[in-house]
């Protein structure tokens, strides 16, 4: 009966966090995104914020089960790079289940831990594209264009994201 009950509940997580995908998709239709990099871009990232929260309710092994997935979706849907969100989603993982151990976070330690998520995979993967060559976009453009906006709408998401999550009370079984 275990197995189901695990199973059910990383079922759910995953379909929360692909939810949060979808509408991280609707919501960036209402904010800038520029194609030709002379401009501000924003990036919601309310499927992110949403699975670095969950990640710690998934037991076990299952945690990287649950992060494959949704960096799978990710991968497919929104990049043309699989491998890359696989391990930075593995990495959330672990890193939030072995060592942010924290059980519950207040409003304030979610919104720096969300903020501080996305900005490391922002930069990975700025980093990668870097030495892949596939940019040459200036690190001042970058952190200034592209890092900051997306921080600070991510920030006020982050609410958002963290009320959804404390609503629907998952806790650790």
């Amino acid at each position: 009966m275990k197995t189901r009950m695990t199973d059910s509940y990383l079922f759910k997580c995953i379909m929360l966090v692909i939810a949060c995908f979808i509408l991280d998709s609707t919501i960036s239709y209402f904010l800038p995104y520029n194609y030709t990099k002379v401009g501000m871009t924003i990036v919601p990232c309310l499927g992110l914020m949403m699975f670095s929260m969950l990640v710690r309710t998934v037991d076990g092994a299952e945690r990287y089960l649950f992060a494959a997935i949704c960096s799978v979706y990710y991968s497919i849907v929104y990049s043309n790079s699989l491998a890359i969100y696989i391990l930075i989603y593995c990495l959330i993982a672990f890193v939030r289940s072995y060592l942010f151990k924290l059980e519950s976070l207040s409003l304030i330690e979610s919104m720096i831990f969300c903020i501080l998520t996305i900005f490391a995979q922002e930069c990975v993967v700025y980093w990668l594209m870097w030495i892949t060559n596939m940019t040459r976009y200036p690190i001042v453009s970058f952190l200034t264009m592209r890092i900051l906006p997306t921080l600070i709408v991510n920030l006020v998401l982050s609410v958002g994201v963290y009320w959804v999550y404390n609503k629907v009370k998952i806790e650790v079984e």
